[in-house]
């Protein structure tokens, strides 16, 4: 049996299954409009409804099945940092047409997705230097958006930045063997890979590992 726990902003939503309710902790952060939640222990099918009222750090053990929703309304932003050992199958939706600024800022990001507002927000995705993405799949709306790699990328992640004008940065020191796919790069779009600039111009001067398809 599900149970609902109510967060410091009272807008957000957590769901956790009854028998894990002793696995995560919701703690307010003193004089900072952040709520963490700590996973003690690794843990199953956790849902998050976020309203955007307080920002939400997410750290500790592992997390499997767990769907995080942003819910705030037209011109609100939801800003979540996601710092735990490993996420496997993931699944972060938008409701609305709120902005998203996610930080996965450590640990392994396994077979997960990320789908922000399909309209005009401006997103901004992160995967830190302490990360590792491997097969997932991310879709950006039609905003100006921003998503950065600085982590180390196995297996194949695929992109579709939407039409907006979007920033596509690949900085890691050690990005490891993964393929980056873009799915619908066009030509307001710019890929950043180190201190080498890529527009629909130059595409074919791009590292191989970074696949582009119509």
């Amino acid at each position: 049996m599900a149970s609902t726990i109510e967060s410091g902003s009272g807008k957000d939503i957590i769901v956790v299954d009854e028998a894990d309710l002793g696995k995560i902790d919701v703690v307010e952060l003193p004089n900072a409009e952040v709520t963490e939640i700590a996973v003690n222990s690794a843990i199953k099918g956790l849902e998050l409804g976020l309203s955007g009222e307080k920002d939400v750090a997410i750290a500790g053990a592992r997390l499997k099945d767990t769907k995080i929703s942003n819910e705030a309304p037209k011109g609100e932003t939801v800003n979540v940092t996601l710092a735990v050992t490993k996420a496997a199958n993931l699944e972060f939706t938008t409701t609305g047409k709120a902005a998203t600024e996610l930080s996965v800022a450590e640990g392994k990001f396994l077979n997960s997705s990320i789908t922000t507002a399909k309209g005009k927000a401006e997103d901004s995705i992160s995967f830190g230097a302490s990360s590792t993405i491997k097969g997932a799949f991310i879709s950006l709306g039609k905003g100006r958006d921003t998503l950065t790699f600085s982590g180390r990328m196995k297996g194949k992640t695929t992109v579709e930045s939407g039409k907006g004008r979007d920033l596509i940065e690949v900085n890691s020191k050690d990005r490891g063997k993964g393929k980056l796919v873009l799915s619908d790069f066009n030509k307001k779009d710019t890929l950043v890979v180190g201190d080498e600039t890529f527009t629909t111009k130059n595409l074919d001067e791009a590292p191989s590992w970074v696949k582009f398809e119509a």
